[in-house]
């Protein structure tokens, strides 16, 4: 090893050691003046290693009164060497770093062991505070005599700065979270938590040991735990840095809240450690777009669908048809006589005509199926997970219902509906616009064949063309053929 490659210590330690020799050896004059210019070369060699480091380098009398130092330490204490030589630790250290100094050193001196990277500070020539870590240990001479002291000081002021400026951010960043009004949670890379800020348990409800170490899974709602699951999962796995979500999580008293959360990942080497999320009670948010939403697909007269969620929900229906081979049975129906009522009895009873329609469908169809006013007078239902049999059932529900209406005392006039039925067969899919294309064919011939019998009823009563002779019932009513059996429904 040559001595560019030794450490510091390791300097220190053979120059010591070649000193000793010199006090155990008993040796003659020539062998003597061999060592000590073997000795002298050796500490040439040794200052000019020192003076080629980057740590500053100091040799003290016991008083503390510098009697060699390197150029690292001129420039740290920012005095020349021929300034330094002499000088006093006191005259660079303020009172307090003073008294440490020398309790420092005298414990040095007393117990004769060295002390490493040991914490201080010093004041630059130009007046700048600094810290450093010192290493030092004791000088002796030939006999074995303290006569003072060396040691290698690092400036770590930098570092200090550093750790300083992180340790204040950590202090700001800690305020700033334990006061937010937001939730703010952290899990380890398994999901459990580590961390919870007080907004958290207040809005949840938990104490902080209820949900320190406890799964994150847990307090979503349990029909959505996979897919959120799935959600993080694909956070995780490809390392992406941050995402959003908003997510219904239970409360500890059982309510139910919508949050949303940015997600960011916590990284170390590399390697994803944590999830830490900000999250904000979105509840009112969601509630009210909730509401937005159901007004855009909502009839407001008659509280059914309208054309727009109609669509939207049918063609999702369609989809699941497809996917699950279940057949839908889709109606098309338009309120008869719309017109004559608003035109006689006026726009407000025309109004409870179509709320009363829209009462016969909701009470002839179940809440799975799909029951729309999609403008005007008229209707659609779609009815999921039937058959082409089945659909029987509900014609004959339907018009129980219509006869119902129609033989309650004191109407002003009589419910006729008009409808046309188009079964979707899954395994000859076609588009909902086809599937309606055909329903509406099929009811606007039911509709045309009443035309025809409501001329006819107009040449017999000039006062009310409308009532009886729009009944399914009706005697005079004409007969469909064998083919319009087969094709439709009648009401």
């Amino acid at each position: 090893m040559n001595d560019q490659a030794k450490t510091n210590a390791e300097l220190l330690e053979e120059n010591s050691f070649l000193n000793q020799r010199i006090r155990e050896l008993e040796l003659s004059d020539s062998e003597s003046k061999r060592v000590e210019e073997d000795l002298r070369k050796s500490e040439e060699r040794y200052r000019t290693i020192l003076e080629d480091i980057d740590e500053g380098y100091f040799e003290d009398d016991l008083a503390g009164n510098f009697t060699f130092v390197n150029d690292a330490l001129c420039r740290y204490l920012g005095y020349s060497r021929e300034e330094l030589i002499g000088m006093n630790y006191r005259q660079y250290s303020d009172e307090a770093t003073a008294k440490k100094s020398y309790e420092l050193f005298y414990n040095i001196y007393n117990t004769e062991k060295p002390i490493k990277r040991f914490p201080g500070q010093f004041i630059s020539k130009d007046g700048t505070r600094h810290f450093n870590e010192v290493s030092a240990s004791l000088i002796r001479d030939a006999k074995g005599k303290p006569i003072g002291f060396r040691g290698i000081s690092q400036d770590v002021t930098e570092r200090k700065r550093a750790e300083e400026a992180l340790r204040e951010n950590e202090e700001r960043y800690r305020a700033l979270v334990e006061n937010a009004s937001d939730i703010v949670l952290r899990t380890d890379d398994t999901g459990h938590f580590t961390f919870v800020n007080p907004a958290a348990l207040r809005i949840m409800g938990y104490e902080e040991k209820e949900l320190i170490g406890r799964h994150y899974l847990t307090l979503y709602r349990p029909d959505i735990r996979e897919e959120a699951m799935k959600f993080f999962g694909r956070q995780f796995v490809k390392g992406i840095p941050n995402t959003y979500s908003e997510y219904p999580f239970i409360m500890k008293d059982g309510r139910e809240i919508w949050l949303g959360q940015n997600i960011q990942l916590i990284f170390q080497d590399g390697k994803v450690m944590a999830f830490q999320a900000v999250a904000r009670d979105i509840t009112e948010r969601k509630r009210m777009e909730a509401e937005i939403l159901a007004l855009s697909i909502t009839d407001q007269l008659t509280c059914l669908h309208n054309r727009r969620g109609f669509l939207s929900l049918a063609g999702q229906q369609l989809k699941l048809s497809d996917r699950n081979k279940r057949g839908m049975q889709l109606y098309f129906a338009d309120l008869d006589g719309l017109k004559w009522i608003n035109d006689t009895l006026g726009h407000e009873e025309g109004d409870k005509a179509l709320i009363e329609a829209a009462t016969v469908f909701k009470e002839t169809f179940r809440t799975s199926d799909i029951i729309a006013r999609l403008g005007g007078d008229e209707y659609a239902a779609l009815t999921v997970d039937i058959t082409e049999a089945n659909s029987e059932i509900f014609t004959a529900r339907l018009q129980s219902l219509i006869d119902t209406q129609n033989n309650q005392e004191n109407r002003r006039y009589r419910l006729s509906i008009s409808v046309g039925c188009s079964y979707y067969d899954p395994e000859n899919p076609c588009s909902l616009d086809e599937l309606m294309a055909h329903a509406d064919q099929l009811m606007y011939e039911q509709k045309q064949n009443r035309k025809g019998l409501l001329l006819q009823a107009a040449s017999l009563s000039s006062r009310n063309p409308y009532p009886r002779h729009y009944w399914p019932d009706d005697p005079r009513a004409a007969k469909p053929t064998a083919q319009a059996k087969k094709k439709r429904s009648v009401f």
